[in-house]
């Protein structure tokens, strides 16, 4: 019985707690929380601090490359249209008046280069071929070009 005096039983926790005035169950729940670790350490915060760094690493170029995609099909739109536009402007002049020209476009600061080439009797006779090449700049030494051709016929 008298083991039992210095200890108190909770039995809603089913924990032994130490009775006041005790100090011997007092010191050993002490020394069980130093071995225990009670929050995070510099190191994991300095860890996980380099993971997340890295994910959003991640995520910015996914979105940077995507932009550059992105920007380039623009380029390739503007460019279509632009071809599109010279082979409508060439076949309405009259297929009499029907010509080679060139033209530089500048669009949201890209510059365009617009080329209409005409090739009589092609595919027989009395019919013109109207090519149209776009060409744009893609880096400082590349380029991208697009062409739309059609054929008219004398009427």
């Amino acid at each position: 019985m008298q083991s039992l005096d210095y200890l108190r039983s909770d039995i809603t926790m089913g924990v032994a707690l130490p009775r006041s005035g005790s100090s011997r169950g007092l010191s050993s729940l002490h020394s069980k929380r130093i071995g225990q670790q009670a929050g995070t350490s510099i190191l994991e915060v300095i860890i996980a601090t380099l993971i997340l760094g890295l994910a959003a690493v991640g995520f910015v170029e996914f979105f940077a490359y995507g932009r550059v995609l992105f920007d380039n099909e623009e380029h390739k739109r503007v460019a279509t249209l632009l071809a599109q536009d010279a082979v409508e402007r060439t076949v309405h002049t009259g297929y009499d008046q029907i010509a080679d020209w060139n033209t530089n476009r500048t669009i949201a600061s890209i510059p365009y280069t617009v080329s209409v080439t005409v090739e009589a009797e092609t595919p027989e006779a009395n019919m013109k071929t109207v090519h149209s090449v776009v060409t744009w700049p893609i880096s400082a030494t590349g380029r991208r070009s697009i062409s739309v051709a059609t054929i008219v016929d004398r009427q």
